[in-house]
């Protein structure tokens, strides 16, 4: 009787041991289904080829006060369901600044299928210089999770950044001043000058009651800017007829994410200011070496520009700049940053060499009929004015008659097969001359090779035309940009002709204060220098006084 009641315990305990207890289920709440069926086991891995890090601004680095991320790939390839698999994530390293989930829930992994992961990790502004390696492991309720893999990212302490508008630059189709009723552009150059990203950065501009933001943009939101990124923001303005102030003050407002490293900028445009109709595009990047090189719109010459007080009302000023030869001639011989040439050496002429604003003529792409007009003109007022001083400025394309080699001046508006209507440059000596002028400067930043700062009138042909050497005559001083041999480049770093922006240059930084014989060392120094650095062509100017003047010129000043 005793034996036939313990066979069925013995039964029950070896099935028991046949078919052990495993965990075939976990619901939400955690509870877990526990039964004696056969184990279908799970094999979990980790793809170690889909481990990777990303970060915002993509230097596989974690920054203070970013936030980061772990990426890998989750893989079921056994025979039953992977139960409750959870992410334990555990650092070694530098400890302090970093925040993260040191146990992640997954849920359950099918056989055969896969789970992509994406773990966050925060940094605060505590973070130090160093390494940190993350030991990440799977963990599963039966337990066939997996060995720990390592992973390991550099840290990096915080580096403040510093949001600010570095430049800008006026513009208009017109290309000639700031006028009410008529649209300009502001073109304003953000940049990050400091070492850390900037992130959620804001521009708020403020104009003045009765300016007009037709571009309807005046707050803009840029996002991210890593250490010396750029990015050009353009407003169209215009104002009303109700404008009555002669300056126009305007303001931007700066932020970023933390509040702390933006600096606001403010700037005063004036009624009437000259502007250009070169609109400049810039593309920022990150320099690897973290040195922030300053953007810019304008080249160094433009801003700053020396202000002298006393004004000479002897001295008269003509400047023509004639870029735009596309409607006679063809738009690849046109003439680089002429008009921005001669507009900024108005500037120049009136703040800085003291001619009166009213003694100073701007013609911007003169026709021939314009051209001869203006010339008459200053040359009779020169002849009306004691003691008269005149400058005559001109940038854009020379041109020799094949013929006879003369060579001549171009208008907008004259083709060089057709040299009728041309500026014959020695009619332009010879009028000036007349005036009895007590002294005539001449800047020529124009060469009659028949090449020029872009293809040049000659380049299909591929050759050139020494011109004739014009005879200069009275009490004159022509500064011409090259030799007859050579053209007159540009510098399209400074978004100048070679010659004009040594120029400027020179006039900047001695703010006027200098002699016809240094500025003349200076300019044959400097741009056949600079023209072989990065045109890599010779352009050597030259000099021409006349006989009345041989012996004095060099002692002029333009104080």
């Amino acid at each position: 009787m005793k034996k036939q009641f313990l066979l069925p315990i013995l039964i029950t305990l070896m099935s028991y041991n046949l078919f052990p207890q495993v965990v075939t289920g976990v619901s939400e709440s955690k509870f877990v289904n526990i039964t004696s069926e056969p184990l279908q086991p799970p094999f979990i891995e980790i793809e170690k080829e889909s481990l990777r890090f990303t970060d915002i601004n993509d230097n596989n680095i974690i920054d203070a006060n970013e936030t980061s991320y772990l990426h890998f790939t989750v893989r079921n390839t056994g025979q039953g369901p992977g139960l409750n698999l959870r992410v334990m994530l555990q650092e070694t390293g530098n400890k302090s600044g970093l925040e993260y989930d040191k146990e992640t829930s997954l849920g359950s992994l099918p056989s055969g299928e896969s789970l992509d992961v994406k773990l966050p990790i925060s940094a605060d502004m505590s973070l130090l210089d160093g390494l940190v390696t993350f030991n990440i492991r799977i963990e599963e309720t039966n337990g066939f999770g997996t060995d720990p893999i390592p992973m390991q990212v550099q840290t990096k302490k915080f580096a403040s950044p510093l949001i600010k508008v570095v430049d800008y630059s006026i513009t208009s189709k017109s290309g000639t001043t700031i006028q009410k009723k008529v649209t300009f552009g502001l073109q304003a150059l953000v940049q990050n000058i400091g070492q850390g990203m900037a992130e959620d950065v804001t521009v708020n501009v403020i104009f003045p009651e009765n300016i007009y933001c037709l571009s309807n943009n005046q707050t803009v939101y840029i996002n991210n800017l890593l250490a010396g990124q750029q990015q050009v923001i353009e407003y169209s303005l215009v104002t009303t007829i109700n404008y009555s102030s002669t300056e126009i003050p305007i303001t931007f407002e700066m932020n970023e994410k933390l509040g702390e490293y933006a600096e606001n900028y403010s700037l005063t445009l004036a009624m009437n200011q000259a502007v250009s109709n070169e609109k400049i595009v810039v593309q920022g990047k990150e320099e690897e070496d973290k040195i922030i090189v300053f953007g810019s719109l304008t080249s160094i010459v433009d801003k700053d520009i020396p202000i002298n007080r006393s004004k000479n009302p002897n001295r008269i000023a003509l400047i023509i700049g004639n870029e735009d030869y596309s409607e006679n001639l063809n738009p690849e011989v046109n003439v680089p940053y002429a008009i921005s040439d001669a507009s900024i050496f108005k500037e120049y002429a009136v703040k800085t060499l003291g001619v009166e604003e009213k003694n100073t003529f701007l013609c911007l792409n003169a026709t021939a009929g314009k051209m001869q007009a203006e010339i008459e003109r200053i040359a009779l007022l020169a002849q009306m004015i004691d003691n008269a001083e005149l400058i005559f400025y001109y940038a854009g394309h020379g041109f020799p008659d094949e013929s006879t080699n003369i060579p001549y001046l171009i208008p907008v508006d004259v083709t060089a097969a057709n040299l009728g209507s041309a500026i014959r440059l020695s009619d332009v000596y010879e009028r000036f001359a007349n005036t009895g002028a007590k002294r005539i400067t001449v800047f020529l930043d124009a060469c009659f090779s028949g090449g020029g700062r872009n293809q040049g009138l000659l380049a299909a042909r591929s050759i050139a035309i020494k011109p004739k050497d014009e005879r200069v005559s009275g009490n004159m001083v022509v500064y011409a940009a090259s030799t007859g041999e050579q053209s007159a480049l540009p510098y399209e770093e400074e978004k100048h002709g070679m010659f004009t922006y040594f120029l400027l240059k020179k006039l900047q930084e001695t703010k006027g204060d200098i002699t016809y014989s240094d500025l003349a060392e200076y300019l044959k120094q400097n741009v056949c220098v600079e023209s072989l650095r990065v045109n890599r062509r010779e352009q050597d100017p030259i000099i021409t006084a006349s006989p009345s003047v041989t012996e004095i010129w060099k002692d002029w000043s333009f104080k």
